[in-house]
């Protein structure tokens, strides 16, 4: 029971630190703004063409498949949580033929890099680390095809020490317990927290948005403890 106690405020603290690794960076914003908070939220899959990527494992078996995942993912995770802490959201496949109202989040994946489980797992402090980078647009589908909002996403899993490299025991066992954690697969379900938080910041910022529901955006080179998702 002791035992317990101490392992698990430990491993809550390496979850939420292995959680604050991406930032949202060069936020631009043009002279037309919208009028309005948007009634709906349209989410496109980012392109992939002009990307820089690097699977791992099986998935480097097919390359485009493994481009197709992620941008799907990231759609996923986005429509989610722009639901939730914006307006209503839902994907399309399309740009073309969408209503004459509502907003349009679209972007590109400008380098994946999946990285090395076994190496984050075996020493990490950056060893096997994994990136995710992206340019995000914000269209007032109202206003027509240009973006009003764009910033880029900037992040992947952190510098924690690995089993070879902890200094004791238990967080040994903790490193290597959540390595899996780590990857990929988090950089995404993050890189899409942070777009929302822009998001949300900028409803907040406008008015749109109580204060009460602010979720906020990491941004790069300030430094952010806890985020509201792990807030009561």
């Amino acid at each position: 029971m002791t035992t317990t106690r101490f392992i698990l405020p430990l491993l809550a603290l390496s979850l939420l630190s292995s959680c604050a690794s991406v930032s949202v960076r060069n936020e631009r914003r043009n002279d037309k703004q919208p009028v309005q908070k948007p009634a709906k939220i349209y989410v496109a899959d980012f392109s992939t063409e002009k990307g820089t990527f690097k699977p791992s494992g099986d998935a480097a078996k097919n390359l485009e498949a493994f481009k197709k995942k992620t941008a799907e993912a990231l759609a996923t995770n986005l429509v989610k949580r722009l639901d939730m802490h914006v307006a209503p959201a839902q994907r399309t496949s399309s740009v073309r033929g969408l209503p004459k109202s509502g907003w349009l989040v679209t972007g590109q994946l400008i380098r994946v890099n999946a990285g090395s489980l076994l190496l984050r797992a075996g020493i990490g402090l950056g060893a096997g680390r994994s990136k995710l980078e992206t340019r995000v647009q914000v269209i007032d589908l109202a206003s027509g095809t240009q973006p009003f909002l764009t910033f880029e996403t900037t992040g992947g899993s952190n510098a924690q020490p690995g089993l070879l490299t902890s200094p004791a025991p238990v967080s040994a066992v903790i490193s290597l317990a959540t390595a899996p954690l780590r990857g990929l697969k988090d950089d995404n379900s993050r890189t899409s927290r942070m777009i929302t938080g822009a998001l949300n910041e900028y409803l907040v910022e406008r008015g749109w948005l109580p204060e009460n529901q602010r979720y906020s955006a990491k941004r790069l080179g300030k430094f952010q403890f806890l985020h509201e998702q792990y807030l009561p």
